[in-house]
């Protein structure tokens, strides 16, 4: 007798545990077959979409995540997990609509002002980032997406002084901080000359961040700091591999040749 719904369901999150995806993935899938009007699907195809963009499917992720959406009883979270998709793949217009229904749906939503704020940036838009942003120090002043705001506009004024406390404050607030606070505080600590403390920041995800062009493009620019062209050029050229922006990366190449 083959699998019933239920179990295939458990399967799922029985390979969850154990780190097989594509598992996890195709028994979700074996579930929603077995019964395709079951009332938990939307859930079952958000955990897919999920699973889906974690393997680096990501047009099955968005299919899987746009099913999702209808007769969800958490579409706030499908909302997030889509517009996040959608920024990661560079369809930057389409994620701004879903942050804006977001906030449209959920007015006091920070994380999704936060979002919407940075997507501005990526257009050259200060303005409509700094509303958003503005909006977010509105809504609640202590919320780590509104601190991340604020370090945003520190950083675009080059007062990276200031951005620093804001990333140490919320490494020191957290038993596991985001990696990305630490990128964030190493990036702060080359453009004030620490290069030392970026060394350290960098050393302690460098584990996390083998996909990251951010971290190669960093530390590349901690080596060159500490005379090691060699280095450095080979971080650069990782961080061009992995698609860190061209034009930035092409010309710090050329420091390493002089």
């Amino acid at each position: 007798m083959g699998q019933s719904y239920e179990e295939w369901v458990d399967r799922s999150a029985d390979y969850i545990e154990i780190d097989r995806l594509d598992s996890a993935a195709f028994a979700l899938q074996r579930a929603m077959s077995l019964d395709p009007v079951n009332e938990n699907n939307p859930v079952l195809l958000l955990n897919l979409g999920i699973l889906q963009r974690q393997l680096g499917h990501y047009d099955d992720a968005y299919i899987s995540l746009t099913a999702s959406i209808a007769n969800n009883p958490i579409p706030d979270v499908v909302l997030h997990r889509r517009a996040s998709l959608l920024s990661d793949i560079g369809r930057f217009d389409e994620a701004m609509e879903d942050y804006s229904s977001l906030i449209r749906l959920y007015p006091d939503d920070v994380e999704a002002y936060y979002r919407r704020g940075v997507l501005y940036l990526e257009k050259n838009d200060r303005s409509g980032a700094e509303a958003d942003f503005k909006k977010a120090n509105e809504i609640d002043p202590g919320n780590m997406f509104t601190k991340l705001s604020n370090a945003l506009i520190f950083k675009l004024d080059d007062n990276w002084a200031a951005a620093e406390k804001i990333y140490s404050a919320l490494i020191q607030s957290v038993a596991s901080p985001d990696p990305i606070f630490y990128m964030n505080r190493a990036e702060c600590y080359v453009n004030s000359d620490q290069i030392f403390k970026a060394s350290a920041d960098l050393r302690a995800v460098g584990t996390t961040q083998r996909n990251n062009p951010y971290f190669y493009f960093l530390r590349g620019r901690v080596r060159l700091d500490q005379f090691d062209k060699v280095a450095a050029k080979a971080d650069f050229k990782k961080a061009k591999e992995l698609g860190y922006d061209l034009p930035i990366v092409d010309e710090w190449l050329k420091k390493t040749e002089k």
